[in-house]
């Protein structure tokens, strides 16, 4: 039996212990993967940074090669197979939509039978968790318990979740090493203001010329406002109205991402600059919902 309270983080005990509520049995163990966040697309190279938030499987194996999966996002909604019969499920549909990342990281993996609780961090909605730091967690999971070993990935948002480091941001290209660089936004005063405005994604972020990488490497970080400004394709009004009023209120810079708006803003105006961007959205169909965010470290085992 593992302990849970060696995991700091109150989420992975609870994710472990509904672990043991659900299967009758404490897990093997608890890994946790951020959501890695994509802000910028050069090329041929991205950057980005870890979120706070992310995925948590609590995981334990099946005697007879089934597959067990329970969220604590969908409480009704658990899943359970045989063995080998996952692939049928997933084309069939069978798959509730909750467990498809999972599913499609199992399959890929050829996994032997596992028990998995599912625990995300932040609502689907928001589509900050693409997918790619389930597939990194799973890919953890089933290393640790299984020997399979990790798969290689391109996917930048599952290598800024595998790879991130805390106050830095990850610049990544498909054919060389990552390179982790200085970007500690507390030091320097700053945030990644949020904001949830609960609308369909926008038309996505265009390629920039050039990434900020001698900006970051100098400590210059407020020349991250800009290239997020000039990475963002207006065409979703609500987002745009968003990032426009989180501008004049003092933001550095923004652009969308998923159905959020995200802009860099000095910690000093994150209030004003909230209070404005809901003033412009009064006539929304809900208030716009904030978090604030600094670069977080990449995936790692929990418990």
């Amino acid at each position: 039996m593992i302990n849970t309270e060696l995991a700091v983080d109150p989420e992975v005990r609870v994710t472990a212990h509904v672990y043991e509520r659900a299967y009758g049995s404490a897990p093997a163990g608890a890994w946790r993967a951020p959501g890695g966040m994509v802000l910028l697309n050069g090329s041929p190279a991205s950057l980005g940074v870890a979120l706070p938030w992310g995925v948590i499987i609590a995981a334990g194996v099946t005697d007879d090669g089934s597959t067990e999966l329970y969220s604590m996002n969908h409480h009704a909604d658990r899943f359970s197979i045989g063995r080998g019969r996952l692939p049928t499920a997933l084309a069939s549909g069978a798959v509730p939509a909750w467990a498809v990342p999972t599913v499609e990281a199992l399959i890929a993996q050829e996994a032997p039978g596992v028990r998995l609780v599912v625990n995300c961090e932040l609502p689907a909605a928001t589509e900050l968790l693409t997918g790619a730091e389930t597939a990194c967690v799973v890919s953890m999971v089933l290393e640790a318990l299984c020997g399979k070993p990790e798969l290689p990935n391109e996917s930048a948002s599952y290598n800024v979740a595998r790879h991130a480091r805390e106050a830095h941001a990850l610049v990544g290209t498909e054919h060389l090493p990552a390179e982790h660089l200085p970007c500690d936004l507390t030091a320097a005063g700053l945030r990644l203001l949020i904001m949830d405005v609960g609308v369909s994604s926008g038309p996505g972020a265009r390629t920039v010329d050039a990434l900020p990488i001698a900006a970051l490497r100098a400590g210059n970080l407020a020349a991250l406002g800009p290239a997020l400004t000039e990475a963002h394709v207006p065409g979703e009004s609500t987002l745009d109205t968003a990032l426009a009023a989180a501008l004049s209120a003092g933001a550095l810079g923004g652009l969308a991402v998923g159905r959020c708006a995200v802009a860099l803003v000095p910690m000093t105006a994150v209030p004003n600059v909230r209070a404005t961007v809901t003033a412009a959205l009064s006539s929304a169909r809900r208030p716009p919902r904030f978090l604030t965010a600094v670069p977080a470290a990449g995936a790692t085992r929990a418990i």
